[in-house]
């Protein structure tokens, strides 16, 4: 009797360690990622990207794998969208059909990576995590957006919508409104 009750003493302190052990851990969120050959997944991610540069992927089938921006195109968690360019992930602010808007969220410049056997450095675009980048439809690389330069970039690289320029001249568009005018620039006509 005092085996069974032992016996079962032991498995109601076990049995709930081993179920949380199994089940997915609160740090990961239901998450896609989008491969570097454009191979949607479902799973969980763990979002590493501010502090190693890289997320946590489990797949449906609970297979885990660390993923650095060049192995993937992208990935979507908690609905945000995340893109992979120049060796750092970039969260989506605004995406249109002109120009789309991103911050920076990792900063893997001088890192070190792995190509098979070789070992190489990381160079990265200029500027550094939470900084701003605008992409335009005319280009396919991302231009680092600063408040020193706010105003002569978006001047330029909206020149084809009037009322974007006329409102970075006349002080109603600033730097805080990045986002803004990058919608407005997306509707112009």
């Amino acid at each position: 009797m005092k085996k069974m009750i032992v016996s079962l003493l032991l498995a109601a302190t076990v049995l709930p360690f081993m179920a949380e052990s199994q089940t997915i851990s609160s740090d990961f969120q239901k998450g896609t990622i989008v491969t570097a050959t454009n191979e949607k997944l479902d799973g969980a991610i763990k979002d590493q990207a501010k502090s190693k540069g890289t997320i946590l992927f489990t797949s449906s089938t609970g297979q885990k794998k660390i993923y650095t921006p060049a192995e993937l195109s992208g990935f979507t968690l908690n609905g945000v969208n995340y893109i992979s360019f120049t060796s750092d992930f970039y969260k989506v602010i605004t995406s249109g059909n002109k120009a789309s808007l991103y911050q920076r969220v990792t900063d893997n410049s001088g890192k070190m990576i792995y190509n098979g056997a070789e070992a190489v450095i990381v160079t990265t675009a200029e500027g550094k995590a939470g900084d701003y980048y605008i992409q335009t439809g005319a280009d396919s690389k991302l231009s680092w957006v600063t408040k020193k330069n706010f105003e002569t970039f978006i001047s330029a690289a909206f020149a084809g919508c009037p009322a974007v320029v006329a409102d970075i001249k006349n002080k109603q568009l600033d730097y805080t409104q990045l986002n803004k005018a990058v919608e407005k620039y997306n509707s112009c006509q």
